[in-house]
């Protein structure tokens, strides 16, 4: 993405195509897809095409699965006007293992929490891998310098890596429409293809989840399983960073808020209102899957009629369900429980002039889909588990005066902002059942009052907003990789550095110690100053303010400089101490919380030959650089996992990692605001802070954009060079002198 995170066209990449080819008679006619994504893009089409979103005038690229040749998807005008379609020609035996296989019997099944549903088939995988090339094949057709990749769901895990490694500069997003489960539940797939799905989607620069539960539980899966470092939502991954953050999307709050007063909707609301009459309406709509509780649905409404009698020959369910895989034999015999269920009850309370429940197996128009939202009373949306779940965002959009009431289950993705509304328990049919009947009671105001603020976020927070949101972050990623990109040390640098030093009248010289000033050592006694690295120091500081700022503790630094007139700082910031004067505590020393940490160390340690712990006045560390480095790297996953589990009712500890080190300290002190505090409003004209570790991050970041900051190693830093070696460091501080 040229220009820091700028972009020229959207290249939308998703299984389905927006649109199908229907024959009639001589023609094709395009009809658009049904699903949450085609609508929300849809829309997002019309802002960018129309020259109001992010100053775009290019039409969308949409790149999916189509059975039609290219050229047949020109020429109709809900096509043209919006997108160039490139369709992906995957043959029949790919797709039936590949989506009717990998996707649909066993990422969905897992991914909604129903892994006894899951079939593990080799075949499935390797088809997977088959058509996620097939979509990069087609892709390499398309993609121009400057391009936004918007990668959109479960199907295409791959697709990001792919193309990250032909592309590797073009900006790339993956989003996952379908919840990301815990690990416990992710790590049921096969060591290879969870550790390649993962590695796919770090491909993209940024990866989109619906809400930050999903987010979370894909952050501690990439630790787990792969071993990244992350810091809050960022993912350090084979050189680079990558985002993972929450963009629940939005609706199109307008079109359905609005689209009440068209004559179309119009007719709809006449019709409904004959047939219903004076009953209080309840609906439900739904795509025919397992994951949406219908049986359990039908059940509460069954046990609602028999606790609240006075409602019977009131109360109308209309239940529509919206055809979907019924060609498979466990679809097919759901359809007939569902069917046989909604007979009983039917039989049970019915009279001559009542049924309980309007059964309705079609796909519904989008202003008889409107009609029905605006005159419903109670939407009853109980899925098991669901990603999002735009019909209940749609509802609330679709209500004026007079509002319904919004039954929501707990376990769908847009409970996490529709807090308002009923949340439920969808297997809890007592619970589901007597949430009817709190809404059928609940008082005009509250409705009113409910439904108003519901609203208004989703008014805020449309589509168009989850679009810019997701573009505004992308960009922020790709500068933030700009800045990270390495840039070693070289003659012209060093150069530029000497000339800089000796020009200088006020200079400030930062070292970190452990792998800067030495190397690093089996442990850490071990890592003491040679004399010559002393004298080193001890010349500097004779002309120039010398800062030493390390993890060690206050004895283990004066003991080697305490002669010199060098700046003292231990522990990572706890600890500051001037030439001539005495330690100074940069924090609190209630260690209390070290009791707590300790036993879960020494398990570790056990659990871990060679690895060990060290005890700072203000830190606890456990090492492992001396372990079996395949047994160290997973001990140190699950150590930080579960330190982290005991750190979230504990915000005022945080965890620190080093080379081969696990520390945990206080936070709100750190290298940077040690040596911040040491600079003072003090005007230096030469600024050089070098350090090996990622606590020296936190020195980069807090020092002037005009400092020379040296990282040593390979690894990408907020530093403006790397120096590859320790040995590079002392070669250059004398070529300094």
């Amino acid at each position: 993405m040229p220009n820091r995170g700028s972009f020229k066209r959207i290249v939308i990449v998703a299984y389905r195509l927006p649109f199908k080819l229907v024959r009639k008679r001589d023609h094709y006619t395009a009809v658009q897809n049904s699903g949450g994504l085609v609508s929300a893009i849809l829309s997002l089409a019309e802002k960018v095409t129309g020259h109001d979103f992010n100053n775009i005038s290019k039409k969308v690229v949409w790149v999916g699965k189509g059975d039609n040749d290219p050229s047949e998807y020109i020429g109709h005008k809900e096509i043209d006007d919006y997108f160039e379609i490139k369709p992906v020609i995957i043959p029949d035996y790919i797709n039936d293992k590949f989506y009717g296989g990998f996707c649909n019997d066993l990422i969905w099944p897992l991914f909604h929490y129903f892994p006894f549903l899951a079939v593990f088939d080799n075949s499935y995988y390797e088809n997977y891998i088959k058509a996620n090339r097939l979509f990069l094949d087609e892709l390499s057709k398309v993609i121009q310098p400057g391009d936004f990749i918007w990668v959109h769901d479960y199907q295409l895990f791959l697709l990001p890596g792919m193309i990250r490694e032909f592309f590797p500069d073009i900006g790339i997003a993956f989003f996952l429409h379908i919840p990301f489960p815990s690990y416990e539940i992710f790590r049921i797939l096969p060591r290879t293809w969870k550790e390649t799905l993962l590695k796919g989607m770090l491909g993209a620069d940024l990866i989109g989840f619906h809400t930050n539960d999903y987010t979370q539980h894909f952050i501690k899966s990439v630790r787990r399983c792969l071993g990244c470092e992350t810091t809050l939502n960022t993912i350090h991954f084979e050189g680079r960073i990558c985002l993972a953050d929450t963009f629940p999307i939005g609706i199109n709050y307008s079109k359905f808020h609005d689209n009440i007063y068209t004559p179309e909707t119009g007719k709809h609301l006449v019709k409904l209102r004959k047939q219903i009459k004076k009953h209080i309406l309840i609906f439900s709509v739904d795509r025919l899957d397992y994951t949406k509780g219908f049986l359990q649905r039908l059940n509460a409404y069954e046990l609602f009629l028999k606790k609240h009698k006075t409602y019977r020959g009131k109360v109308i369910f209309n239940m529509v369900i919206v055809p979907s895989r019924d060609n498979i034999l466990r679809y097919q015999e759901m359809k007939k429980e569902i069917e046989a269920t909604v007979g009983r009850i039917n039989g049970q309370f019915s009279t001559l002039d009542w049924r309980p429940i309007i059964y309705q197996y079609k796909s519904l128009k989008f202003n008889e889909m409107v009609a029905l939202y605006h005159s419903s009373d109670i939407a009853l949306i109980t899925p098991m588990r669901d990603g999002m779940n735009l019909v209940a965002k749609e509802y609330v959009a679709s209500q004026h005066e007079n509002p319904g009431v919004l039954i929501l289950s707990e376990m769908a993705g847009a409970a996490a902002e529709l807090g308002e509304a009923i949340l439920v328990n969808p297997t809890d049919v007592e619970e589901v059942a007597d949430a009817i009947y709190r809404a059928l009671k609940m008082t005009s105001k509250e409705k009113i009052e409910k439904i108003e603020r519901m609203q208004s976020r989703l008014r805020e927070y449309d589509v168009f907003s989850w679009a810019r949101d997701v573009f505004g972050s992308i960009k922020k990623v790709k500068i933030e990789q700009d800045n990270l990109k390495i840039k070693y040390f070289n003659l012209h640098i060093e150069k530029e550095i000497t000339n800089a030093f000796k020009k200088a009248r006020n200079a400030i010289l930062i070292f970190d110690y452990d792998g800067t000033l030495v190397p690093i050592q089996r442990f850490p006694d071990e890592a003491v100053p040679e004399d010559k690295t002393l004298k080193l120091i001890e010349t500097f500081a004779q002309k120039n303010k010398v800062v030493i700022v390390s993890g060690r503790e206050q004895k283990f630094l004066e003991r080697w400089f305490s002669s010199q007139q060098v700046y003292l700082i231990a522990e990572h910031g706890a600890f500051t101490k001037i030439p001539g004067g005495r330690w100074i505590s940069e924090t609190e020393l209630d260690n209390t919380w070290k009791d707590l940490l300790y036993p879960i160390m020494q398990r570790y340690v056990k659990r871990c030959k060679g690895s060990f712990i060290e005890e700072k006045s203000a830190s606890l560390c456990w090492h492992y650089r001396n372990a079996d480095v395949e047994l160290s790297d997973l001990r140190a996953i699950e150590l930080r996992e579960e330190i982290n589990e005991v750190l979230s009712s504990n915000l005022w500890l945080q965890i620190i990692e080093g080379h081969k080190v696990i520390e945990v300290k206080k936070s709100g002190y750190n290298k940077g605001t040690g040596a911040k505090k040491l600079l003072g409003n003090e005007k230096y004209d030469f600024i050089l802070a070098i350090g090996d570790d990622k606590t020296d991050e936190e020195l980069f970041a807090a020092l002037p954009s005009e400092a020379y900051t040296i990282k040593v190693g390979k690894e990408s830093s907020g530093a403006r060079y790397n120096i590859q070696k320790q040995s590079g460091v002392m070669s250059f501080l004398n070529g300094l002198l």
